[in-house]
């Protein structure tokens, strides 16, 4: 006996698969968009950290080149010697020889300093003798300087400005020649030395550490209404102390910065394109520093990673619908046949009908449970993937951060040393003069020059450590213990232990433990890691510096671990995620380049380091990882 058929019709209406591929589809779009939006706000992170720090940098430059200006103006005019020379000129005192001595050395000074010119005038602005010596006549602006500096009696550093009898842009040190009689001071001269900016300050502004097609630094200052630009810029030609802008355009970097502003801004620059800028002011000057990168330069990289992005939504999407629709229709298709199949044997075997429809539900369970496992393995195969994708970038971004750095390191170590060995060279010639190498008074200059040139040279080769990485090449095996023991007593007879007492410990009595890496670098790091925990030390507290070799969970071991603990202040939660960035310091004096060296140094030998608060306070643990050295490579050894 037969049954009619009903008429079945398969619908989206009441089925949850259409919801899931709307969600589905909804949750793609959601975290391309989102991700889109994560990387243009990196992107704008790292462009501000890297404006921020050539700003710096480059301010700390101007800064430094003014102070050596006026400490080297201050060493010429408290030369008694030559301002008694000029007396026995003026007296009429053999005034042939003194005049070639004078000219000499003017010459000497205008050749080993870089000046454009050096001139010599009388207080009443007549001019005694000048190098080079043509004769040139000097401008209204340099003799209201000589008078001003004969009121005065003080050294100081003129603003830009235009010479007109030379044709070129200036800056002058003047320097009044006193002459003491008692406690009462006369000037008797001054000396105008011409500084041509094209042969340091330009060179150093106009420069950018990185590869850019539109990076641009530039020096302005206010001018009236008008803010008036001092160097020449990238994108205009001869544009020093001829171009300005009024100061109501207050969308422009410049204007902000000739108002006295400071920090990071948007911006509309002076050709009218749209800029992230950082602006920082020249302390002791009118000047302001900006650095500046165009925002479609920012936005480049990321147009690629948005075609990408949708790209891989698209196909995203496609397989999705392809899948869920497949699906169903397999789905339909299977109904349809049991339904046909069903209706053949009603009459003949209900019940072999019915074995047959669990038999057909029972493969249909099978294979979604297959293929559920077939989506679970691959969803943890992804997941894995992206992890490793994450770490990947990661690293490459510290790569990158690290390369910049190296870059900048070299710039600096270019521009940096030489000047300073010229500067050490003239001072250690001055001081071997007559009057000055037995003279007490001067040897105080001396030292202080010897100081800070040592400390900046120190700071140049930790700039370009951090740039470096380790060769392979320099590890060996290395007792711990013995090195920690000799770390810590370097590190107490260097002075920073006064008042402070540190003890060496270990978990086991066999402290012969070995490990793999550079002998030199891994004791800078114990080294300087026992300087920042005693520079946030309290006097009479007492650091601890802990060997241990093992795991806590006891599994095999094959990292040896060291803890350096103190009883300090402890690190504030919004500064020790950044503890270990470059150039990031809130101590008065500091780098921000010790911490950085150690992760450096540490993570280059196969290690780890880390640091936090202690539970309970007061005080840091420090705790670094280093891999121990194998039976293998010992007997090599």
């Amino acid at each position: 006996m037969t049954s009619p058929t009903k008429s079945h019709t398969v619908s989206w209406n009441g089925h949850p698969q259409l919801w899931t591929l709307i969600l589905t589809t909804v949750l793609a779009v959601g975290a391309s968009v989102y991700y889109l939006h994560q990387q243009i706000q990196q992107s704008f992170s790292e462009t501000r950290i890297e404006l921020a720090t050539i700003a710096d940098l480059k301010t700390s430059q101007i800064v430094q080149w003014r102070t050596e200006r006026i400490i080297q103006a201050a060493s010429i005019q408290s030369s008694s010697t030559i301002s008694h020379r000029i007396n026995d000129f003026l007296a009429g005192t053999d005034t042939g020889t003194v005049r070639n001595e004078l000219c000499s050395w003017m010459e000497n000074l205008k050749n080993v300093a870089g000046y454009r010119r050096v001139t010599l005038f009388k207080q009443n602005g007549d001019v005694l003798c000048q190098a080079p010596d043509d004769h040139q006549r000097p401008s209204p602006h340099e003799l209201d300087m000589v008078a001003t500096a004969s009121a005065q009696k003080k050294v100081f550093l003129s603003d830009f400005h235009f010479d007109t009898s030379s044709n070129s842009i200036d800056i002058n040190l003047v320097i009044p020649i006193l002459s003491s009689t008692g406690n009462h001071s006369t000037c008797v001269a001054v000396l105008l030395l011409a500084i041509d900016p094209h042969t340091f300050l330009y060179p150093l502004i106009q420069s950018w550490p990185t590869p850019s097609t539109s990076g641009e630094t530039l020096l302005v200052k206010r001018d009236g209404n008008d803010v008036l630009f001092l160097s020449n810029l990238r994108f205009r030609k001869n544009s020093a102390l001829r171009f300005r802008k009024p100061l109501t355009q207050n969308t422009m970097p410049a204007a902000r910065a000739a108002l006295g502003q400071e920090g990071i801004f948007d911006g509309i620059d002076y050709r009218g394109a749209p800029v992230l800028t950082v602006i920082r002011r020249i302390p002791d000057s009118p000047w302001a520093m900006i650095t500046k990168i165009d925002s479609s330069e920012i936005y480049a990289p990321i147009s690629k990673r948005i075609s990408y992005v949708a790209a891989c939504a698209v196909m995203l999407l496609v397989s999705i619908w392809l899948g869920v629709s497949l699906w169903w229709f397999r789905k339909r298709e299977t109904y349809q046949r049991m339904l046909y199949q069903t209706e053949l044997k009603l009459n003949d075997d209900l019940r072999k009908a019915e074995l047959s429809l669990q038999e057909a539900h029972g493969l249909l369970e099978q294979r979604v449970t297959q293929r559920t496992q077939e989506l679970s393995d691959a969803n943890a195969k992804l997941r894995q993937q992206i992890i490793a994708r994450e770490q990947l970038e990661k690293r490459l971004l510290e790569a990158k951060k690290l390369e910049s750095i190296g870059q900048i390191a070299g710039g600096v170590a270019h521009e940096v040393r030489n000047p300073l060995n010229a500067i050490l060279s003239v001072t250690e010639a001055l001081f071997r003069e007559q009057e000055i190498e037995n003279n007490p008074e001067y040897k105080p200059y001396l030292v202080h020059v010897r100081t800070q040139v040592s400390r900046l040279a120190h700071l140049m080769n930790d700039l370009l450590e951090l740039g470096k990485p380790i060769p392979a090449s320099t590890f060996q095996n290395i007792p711990l213990f013995d090195l920690c023991a000799e770390t810590l007593d370097l590190w107490k007879s260097s002075g920073m232990a006064v008042n402070k007492r540190a003890v060496l410990s270990s978990d086991h009595e066999n402290t012969g433990a070995q490990v793999l890496a550079d002998k030199l670098k891994l004791q800078q790091v114990v080294f300087n890691l026992l300087e920042n925990a005693g520079n946030n030390s309290p006097k009479g507290s007492k650091i601890k510096l802990h060997l241990k070799e093992s795991d806590s969970n006891g599994s095999t071991n094959t990292m040896a671990t060291v803890l350096i603990i103190d009883e300090g202040r402890g690190i504030s939660a919004d500064k020790i995620e950044r503890i270990f960035d470059p150039f990031y310091s809130d101590r008065k004096g500091g780098t921000g380049l010790g911490l950085a060296l150690v992760k450096h140094f540490i993570e280059n030998m196969g290690g780890t380091v880390r640091i936090w608060n202690n539970d309970p306070p007061p005080g840091c643990t420090a705790e670094i990882r280093i891999p121990l050295a194998t039976q293998k490579q010992e007997e090599q050894v």
